[in-house]
């Protein structure tokens, strides 16, 4: 009896190791078993209304902590305990650098945005300190008049982190106040808009992708040069406005051309209109403004709702979504940035 318990002992542990070496390592197709256990139990916490245990609060650290080719930072604000991280490039040179703020998907995390876009590869060839901060449930409170995620509809103040955020960075790295720039994708770049229309002063230029103005009232925006690069077939967030067939539950997105039209208002963009084609299936509008800002407008021909220039993620093949191989969003977003 003992020599059988023995032996029903040794293959349980067995078995607990295989299934832990497959949990770090991912399982068949490279899905990873954890990330979808993280995921699943994401959504449930979302369900039963996201309350932390004090445990939980207490295990995370308000030190910086190294990971790869970031440093994280924690930041306790609006009674959540935020996460933020920061690249410094390789060769940033003597002087003050410029900083770009790059803001995940809804559903996204920083890291991984930040690894799929090249943003570090950018910040490095460029000079950029890159700021990546991740939202509450990877979503974010972008002011709009249908709420879309859980920061959204619990009125998470992202503005204010934000700009706590924007304060920290500027204390602890040789970074220039007067060349900041928010970048952002789908959601992301909702939640750029939105820093434009409230805390212009801090900001020099933002660049949208696949995203759209949804803030319901914008009382800003002057003095912030725009980038906005959207897909004619997007379904996600739909250029025209409205609901597309794949965007999210109760989305009634304005009209991507409503936060251009403002932009180039608030701006004075009455000094001609330029055309220039990056690449073959990519055509950029740019209004010169009064004050030496510029409003550019690149519509991708038959682009679906993702960043151009990279390997469509498996959704987006599964969904026949076209991601212009051909169009550079990264690179063109950095020099656009670097010309204000």
């Amino acid at each position: 009896m003992r020599k059988r318990a023995r032996t029903l002992l040794v293959l349980g542990l067995v078995l607990s190791a295989s299934v832990w070496v497959v949990a770090c390592v991912g399982g068949p197709g490279g899905v990873n078993p954890v990330r979808e256990w993280r995921e699943v139990m994401g959504a449930d916490r979302d369900r039963q209304g996201g309350q932390q245990t004090q445990r939980q609060r207490q295990s995370i650290s308000a030190a910086p902590e190294a990971s790869g080719q970031f440093t994280a930072f924690t930041l306790p604000h609006g009674g959540e305990t935020r996460r933020y991280f920061v690249h410094q490039p390789a060769a940033g040179g003597a002087g003050a650098l410029p900083v770009m703020l790059a803001f995940h998907g809804g559903g996204g995390d920083p890291q991984s945005f930040a690894a799929r876009t090249g943003l570090v590869e950018m910040a490095d060839r460029y000079g950029f300190l890159l700021v990546v901060p991740e939202g509450v449930r990877g979503s974010w409170n972008t002011g709009g008049a249908s709420p879309v995620g859980f920061a959204a509809r619990s009125g998470v103040d992202d503005t204010g982190f934000v700009g706590a955020m924007l304060d920290e960075v500027l204390a602890r790295y040789p970074a220039d106040r007067s060349r900041v720039f928010a970048a952002g994708l789908s959601a992301g770049g909702m939640m750029a808009y939105r820093l434009a229309c409230e805390m212009p002063e801090r900001l020099s230029a933002i660049a949208v992708v696949a995203g759209t103005m949804a803030v319901d009232r914008c009382i800003g925006a002057t003095g912030v040069s725009l980038l906005h690069i959207h897909g004619s077939n997007d379904q996600n967030v739909p250029l025209q406005g409205g609901a597309g067939t794949m965007s999210a539950a109760r989305a009634n997105y304005p009209s991507v051309l409503n936060g251009i039209a403002l932009f180039q208002e608030r701006n004075q963009c009455t000094l001609g209109t330029s055309v220039t084609q990056p690449a073959q299936d990519t055509t950029c509008e740019i209004r010169t403004c009064g004050t030496r800002e510029v409003v550019e407008f690149c519509t991708v021909s038959g682009g679906g709702h993702g960043w151009p220039g990279i390997d469509p993620a498996r959704w987006q093949e599964r969904n026949d979504v076209y991601v212009s191989p051909h169009f550079d969003a990264t690179g063109h977003i950095a020099r656009f940035f670097l010309a204000q």
